[in-house]
């Protein structure tokens, strides 16, 4: 995800603009970074009831892993101190992204629609004058939802076509919070999802997880998700 700021009560208050996402877009998950984006010695992952975060069965390949993994030699843009602990996933457009983790939507944001300026997200060629033009268009103009769980963690999913729940609402692991896209600063379909803390409608820093049905995945990998399966 090229991306984004945001920590605060009001989403879209700019704080910080980091470089990062471009298009198809998870490391160790050992070290943990400061506010300063300083790295420090290893820490605790958090427990791993999260599941990918879509349908049960369906296989889809991480094409961005922590700590800038991009399954080649340059380094991605997750990286200290916002998105060292995301992951890129290459979910095919509107295709239905779950909630991996049981909680309470509190951010919904559907900037743009078909039509609409970002929406198609920035398909210049990465680097050139004009998508950087785009990106500094469409930074923040990203559809995403955040969800709340019971410990305070903040899963937030980011680039969608559309989100489809309502802030307030109580949503189970395996619930369909919206469909993937390409929204805002990105070059193609994907979902960019991390795990942060104390950020219920922004976007803070990313913590260290596992999921429980893929450990900490790296660039390549594809997962097949257990969300939902009975």
């Amino acid at each position: 995800m090229r991306s984004i700021l945001v920590r605060g009560v009001l989403p879209g208050a700019l704080v910080m603009i980091v470089s990062g996402c471009g298009g198809f877009e998870a490391g160790d998950g050992t070290r943990a970074a400061d506010s300063a984006g300083n790295t420090g010695a290893p820490a605790p992952l958090v427990p791993s009831d999260y599941r990918a975060p879509w349908a049960c069965g369906a296989k889809y390949y991480v094409s961005q892993g922590n700590d800038g993994d991009l399954c080649t030699a340059s380094d991605g843009d997750h990286v200290a101190p916002l998105q060292a602990y995301a992951w890129d996933f290459a979910l095919p457009r509107h295709t239905p992204v779950a909630a991996s983790r049981a909680g309470e939507v509190t951010l919904v944001d559907n900037e743009v629609a078909p039509g609409d300026d970002c929406y198609d997200g920035c398909p210049d060629p990465f680097g050139s004058p004009d998508f950087v033009a785009c990106c500094s268009r469409c930074l923040l103009r990203s559809n995403h939802v955040n969800v709340e769980h019971d410990d305070g963690t903040v899963a937030t999913y980011w680039h969608l076509d559309q989100a489809i729940v309502r802030e307030g609402e109580r949503v189970a692991a395996g619930q369909v919070l919206g469909y993937s896209g390409t929204s805002g600063c990105s070059t193609g379909p994907h979902l960019h999802f991390q795990v942060m803390g104390d950020c219920a409608t922004g976007f803070c820093a990313s913590i260290p997880i596992r999921f429980a049905d893929a450990d900490v995945p790296a660039c390549g990998d594809r997962v097949t998700s257990q969300n939902g399966c009975r």
